[in-house]
């Protein structure tokens, strides 16, 4: 749920004593592409280290590339998700749920990533080709090269009934960079390539996260009044995003004989605790409105409540 688009009226019944839909379209925020729902969850990433240097680097930016995006995508603010190292035992199953649901307890998290350590191919370099705008004089050469790798990416929801561990590979190539200022020895120039390999894993770890990044779509919604000050003001809120205001105006409207206004309010009410994101109460609301009158719009947003549960 992120910004109202376009507002429209739309009347479904022609007497002036009838309910007038107020259409609004929003953009919807849904799921990742993976599957797991991160939103209002605990996240933590986690990276096993070995004896291998080109592996830690590569690993350690994945890490911090993954987590940075996924603050930024769900709005948690920088410095929110958890990043932790871990050295690798002998004959330790990473990707088990035992070893997952441990480190959600011990890492005081909801969802856990577990970055296996990658396994690297041989690193190589090409020889220094100097540079057009040099900053320094140390800077006026570059060696660039690669270094190809495989990864391992396992995550768990403790929140998924499915109690599923969800598992990503992948394989690529980085390309490693030093600059120089054309006299160092190799020894030198692959000690600094080393080096940008933390930055390069950043740039994988952004790349990795559009996997679990939110999906947006575009959706109309219908709020109903009538045309009265009550009906009006709680319909402000709404255009507002104010839902819990509106409630407290929809709740009052309930009380009354009229079938078809307790209708309305009933689905209004509805309407607000899913945008809300409490589905269940949502269903209550709905319920309660079908028995009194049912909306014309009532099914598509059954639909969408059950698909949120």
């Amino acid at each position: 749920m992120k910004k109202i688009l376009s507002i429209t009226f739309i009347a479904f019944l022609i007497a002036s004593c009838s309910p007038v839909r107020h259409a609004i379209h929003l953009e919807m925020r849904y799921p990742s592409k993976s599957g797991i729902e991160f939103t209002g969850k605990n996240i933590a990433v986690v990276h096993l280290e070995n004896d291998n240097p080109l592996s830690n680097a590569l690993g350690e930016g994945i890490a911090d590339g993954l987590a940075y995006a996924l603050e930024n995508d769900y709005g948690t603010g920088e410095g929110s998700i958890g990043i932790y190292r871990m050295s690798v035992t002998r004959g330790g199953d990473y990707r088990s749920k035992d070893t997952l649901m441990n480190l959600l307890v011990d890492t005081g998290s909801d969802v856990v990533f577990l970055l296996d350590t990658l396994a690297t191919g041989k690193m190589t370099m090409g020889g220094p080709s100097s540079v057009a705008s040099p900053s320094s004089a140390d800077s006026s050469y570059l060696s660039s090269g690669s270094l190809p790798f495989k990864m391992g990416l396992y995550c768990f929801d403790a929140m998924n009934k499915d109690e599923k561990v969800y598992t990503f590979t992948g394989s690529s190539t980085a390309v490693p960079f030093a600059y120089s200022d054309g006299r160092q020895d190799t020894e030198t120039i692959m000690k600094r390539a080393e080096e940008s390999l933390v930055e390069l894993g950043f740039e994988a770890g952004n790349t990795i996260s559009s996997n679990f990044k939110s999906q947006w779509k575009y959706e109309q919604y219908s709020v109903v009044y009538f045309e009265t000050q009550p009906w009006y003001k709680a319909m402000e809120y709404a255009d507002r995003y104010a839902w819990k205001d509106a409630m407290d105006i929809w709740l009052e409207l309930l009380d009354t004989n009229d079938r078809l206004k307790r209708s309305c309010a009933a689905y209004n009410l509805a309407l607000a605790s899913y945008m809300l994101g409490d589905y269940d109460l949502a269903s209550k609301w709905l319920d309660r409105s079908d028995k009194d009158n049912k909306l014309p719009m009532s099914d598509t947003l059954r639909k969408r409540i059950e698909s949120r549960k």
